[in-house]
């Protein structure tokens, strides 16, 4: 039985939370984490990223900035520069008299709060946080730790970047925290195991991003390999957070096929590649011509 991977597929989702990865220019890339889907009349860049980035990551391959700089239109999971901190705190925080402390065991807040105690975080800043939002806050200090930062993510370069383009966005944030907050139906589950895993998450990363970096995708989806056997509770909210969003992205993408113009589509990896992913629902209608690029 394969390891239920779940810290590293958990954080490839967070993408206007935590932003994306870049990709890194070296000599021994074949290929990029980008696919070039053609149909008639339109052209779709599909990027797909790993969530931080270390600053030296960058410049990104001239393949990846030369293909955003011929699309007219940019689309984003989500234009974090349009978040409203103050929304984004009522989505993540109860606002009422609930509390992390009473959606987790006795022993998993003890466990949480050992760990913020060790990063110097006081109670009153994850106090009235949703367990898996708790969980999120862990797992970002862990990778700024060890030089991983949002401030270099993949989407916001691209925004920076992004001048006259049309910016698009495949979701918004109510849609994307209505179903993150779905894990709190299994916080015990979750919160346990991604715990657990903490202390691996960067060298998992690592991996990550090395497969990432060299466009190997297939390397890739083994390593974000995800089996609910150990965690069946989990099956429902997998389906909702990938499947059931796999789906709705692709449309959107289809969509964009049939109309005239190039896009450029940044996405978390973990929904590109798969069985389930938004490159094989794509091919799966054999209307458009894909390729790595």
């Amino acid at each position: 039985m394969k390891k239920f991977r779940f810290n590293i597929f958990y954080y490839i989702l967070f993408s206007f939370i935590l932003v994306q990865c870049s990709s890194v220019k070296t000599n021994t890339v074949n290929k990029n984490f980008l696919w070039k889907i053609s149909s008639d009349k339109a052209t779709v860049y599909l990027l797909g990223s790993i969530h931080l980035a270390k600053e030296s990551l960058y410049p990104l391959n001239p393949v990846i900035e030369n293909a955003f700089a011929e699309s007219n239109n940019l689309v984003v999971e989500l234009n974090i520069d349009k978040i409203n901190p103050f929304d984004l705190v009522k989505k993540v925080m109860y606002q009422d008299d609930n509390s992390l402390e009473k959606n987790v065991s006795k022993e998993i807040y003890a466990k949480l709060k050992s760990m913020f105690d060790k990063n110097g975080v006081p109670e009153i800043a994850y106090a009235k946080a949703h367990p898996w939002f708790a969980t999120v806050m862990l797992v970002n200090l862990e990778l700024k730790a060890n030089g991983y930062d949002e401030k270099n993510g993949i989407d916001q370069h691209f925004l920076n970047k992004a001048d006259e383009k049309r910016i698009l966005e495949l979701e918004t944030m109510d849609e994307q925290l209505s179903l993150f907050n779905e894990f709190d139906n299994f916080s015990a589950e979750f919160v346990d195991y991604s715990l657990n895993d903490l202390k691996n998450t960067t060298e998992q990363v690592d991996d990550l991003y090395h497969a990432w970096s060299t466009g190997n995708a297939e390397h890739f989806e083994k390593l974000i390999d995800v089996t609910t056997e150990e965690n069946p509770k989990l099956e429902v909210v997998f389906n909702k957070l990938i499947k059931e969003r796999n789906i709705k992205m692709a449309e959107k993408i289809s969509g964009y096929l049939k109309s005239n113009g190039k896009y450029f589509v940044v996405v978390g990896a973990g929904h590109i590649i798969g069985k389930s992913g938004i490159l094989s629902l794509i091919k799966e209608k054999n209307k458009y011509k894909v390729e790595q690029l």
